[in-house]
């Protein structure tokens, strides 16, 4: 049986190289609008220059999901199909991605084809592609795959560390006032998923270094005791290697994974931004 994992660029991950031959992986991008610049969230993205174009621009930015027929086209040549998407309270990934699932089994009933709502973005969804690469090699039959993926998902969350939300305020999402405080005090905000994928604000802090300790009382708050974290980043490599070594200090059993966000991630947590997903 042949396996393919889809996911659209909420996922930080652009390609997978340990897995076996009868496992595929396929990114499905997103589009960026960025003053009037349309950037395609692939490989050849070049991240800091798209970052610098939010910056200067003075208008807002938006984002369009892909086209039902790309997912089509991604669902065509594997037996058993894992497609992940942004949070359906986000983006339009994933009823795209459900009505491709509807035209190709019309043409092929006997296909398994499983969307994965995230409720979530980036991190988390990584997590969530990690764990059905391990069940997957563990040659589990799709039914079994879908639901231990469903129960890990159920004690999987996300958190976000923002140092700037210049973006925000353009698209009208916070007033200019907190815009300009956060830039001048050095205050970064703590962000949260809720249990139906949108987000929250947990909380804010001033100093990186507080935010650091912030950040980890609020995942203990959520549940996390040492599981697996992923931590992508917005060029800020520093940061999450800081991060990660204050986790290690605390739970030194947990498997820490660092990856850069993808394009679309870097659009919503900006400059120096980090996304952490966890399992408890």
């Amino acid at each position: 049986m042949t396996w393919k994992i889809i996911t659209d660029s909420g996922s930080d991950f652009r390609s997978i190289s340990d897995i076996t031959s009868d496992i595929s992986f396929e990114v499905v991008p997103l589009i960026l609008n960025i003053d009037h610049q349309i950037y395609h969230d692939t490989t050849d993205l070049d991240i800091s220059e798209m970052i610098q174009t939010m910056t200067q621009s003075q208008s807002a930015s938006t984002t369009a999901c892909p086209a039902p027929d790309s997912y089509v086209q991604a669902f065509k040549d594997a037996e058993n199909i894992l497609c992940f998407t942004l949070s359906s309270q986000i983006s339009g990934s994933y009823n795209s991605a459900s009505l491709a699932k509807d035209l190709v089994l019309e043409e092929n009933p006997k296909q398994n084809i499983q969307i994965i709502d995230s409720r979530s973005a980036g991190a988390e969804i990584d997590l969530l592609i990690l764990k059905a690469i391990e069940l997957i090699q563990a040659n589990h039959s799709f039914e079994t795959v879908i639901s231990e993926i469903n129960h890990f998902h159920e004690k999987t969350k996300v958190n976000f560390l923002l140092e700037s939300v210049d973006s925000l305020v353009k698209n009208g999402r916070v007033s200019k006032i907190i815009g300009q405080m956060i830039g001048l005090l050095g205050i970064r905000l703590i962000g949260k998923r809720s249990p139906e994928g949108t987000i929250e604000l947990a909380q804010k802090t001033k100093g990186i270094k507080r935010a650091y300790k912030a950040l980890i009382r609020e995942m203990e708050k959520s549940g996390f005791n040492g599981g697996q974290v992923v931590i992508s980043h917005v060029q800020n490599h520093t940061a999450a290697e800081e991060l990660a070594n204050l986790i290690r200090e605390i739970y030194p059993q947990t498997e820490l994974l660092i990856l850069p966000c993808s394009g679309l991630c870097s659009f919503y947590a900006q400059d120096k931004g980090l996304i952490i997903g966890y399992h408890q």
